[in-house]
């Protein structure tokens, strides 16, 4: 379930741009996960748009947080 949306707009994209969007888990903890978002110009390099969500691993009976299981984590965290 999310939690929270931060976003913050830096530049406007427009009808035929190439954006590129870029996505990633910064962190896992007991219940939530951190996930982050970056749109990128392609044509001059330039990031429009910054924004996180926080989500909440939750019963989806009961609506109550749950400790994420570690074989959801695995398909989330890199293998360095």
């Amino acid at each position: 379930m999310v939690s929270s949306h931060r976003i913050e707009y830096f530049l406007p994209a427009f009808v035929g741009e190439e954006i590129e969007i870029k996505t990633w888990v910064e962190n896992i903890q007991r219940v939530r996960s951190l996930r982050m978002y970056e749109f990128i110009r392609r044509a001059d390099g330039k990031t429009l748009v910054k924004g996180e969500t926080d989500w909440v691993f939750v019963d989806m009976k009961s609506g109550r947080p749950l400790v994420i299981p570690e074989e959801v984590k695995k398909v989330f965290v890199k293998n360095n």
